[in-house]
């Protein structure tokens, strides 16, 4: 097989340009509902779908590998887009034609490129086998701060979660049940959730809060998988870890 280089950038010019793809995890799982493609000023106004590409590591083109939208999904400031896989490309069942084969084959390895601002940005990654179950609390370790000390508070998940959604349905809150007050960001695999605060914690009750929205890269929800039988009657659910830090 031949080999894919390294994410880089080639600098050939100006205005808004690619600087960074979600998840950055350099293994994705083949079911994976979504990329983020990060931009250095607003871009909504210059892109083009045509300038999006997902190829083999024998440089062929994959077909249809995206889904086609009337209108591209941009963050509030144009500065990150939303790039959804075709999801009869993913799902089970959706059709037994070639335009139905899976996009993403376990144990290959792709790149997704971007040309924008004279600029061509890629990731480069490899396919693990697809995620097929529910978010579960108990399969994740959880690294608690001591008293006293402004140490991060670390969750380490068993698999590559969702950058974007991790910063909007996740929040730490304090004894008096307010969002506490921090910085809260994904390590570069994309499996571990770091959350530094800004005054030192107490000894009190704390409460890692996650909403029924909280997914994984797959869509594979707390209490839900995304690809399951309808009679199985999984259902969505929030999740709440109570923690206290000792001296």
């Amino acid at each position: 097989m031949a080999r894919l280089a390294a994410d880089e950038v080639r600098l050939a010019g100006g205005g808004p340009h690619a600087v960074g793809i979600w998840p950055a995890a350099n293994r994705l799982p083949a079911n994976i509902l979504r990329f983020y493609v990060l931009f250095s000023e607003p871009a909504e106004a210059v892109f083009d779908r045509a300038q999006l590409r997902l190829i083999t590591a024998t440089g062929a083109l994959v077909p249809d590998a995206f889904l086609m939208l009337n209108e591209e999904l941009w963050s509030p400031d144009g500065r990150r887009l939303t790039v959804l896989m075709e999801p009869g490309r993913i799902k089970r069942g959706m059709g037994s034609d070639l335009t139905h084969e899976p996009a993403l084959v376990p144990g290959r390895s792709y790149r997704l490129e971007v040309a924008t601002g004279g600029q061509v940005f890629f990731k480069v990654f490899g396919v693990l086998p697809p995620a097929m179950e529910p978010l579960l609390e108990t399969q994740w370790h959880v690294s608690w701060p001591p008293a006293g000390s402004r140490q991060p508070l670390e969750v380490a998940f068993d698999r590559v979660m969702d950058n974007a959604i991790m910063a909007d349905e996740v929040q730490v809150q304090g004894p008096d049940g307010v969002r506490l007050a921090g910085s809260q960001a994904m390590t570069d695999d994309s499996r571990r959730l770091v959350f530094r605060p800004v005054n030192r914690w107490e000894e009190a009750d704390y409460r890692l809060v996650l909403s029924r929205r909280f997914e994984d890269v797959c869509g594979n929800r707390l209490g839900e998988a995304l690809d399951h039988l309808l009679a199985a009657r999984q259902r969505s659910r929030g999740g709440l870890l109570i923690f206290r830090p000792l001296w």
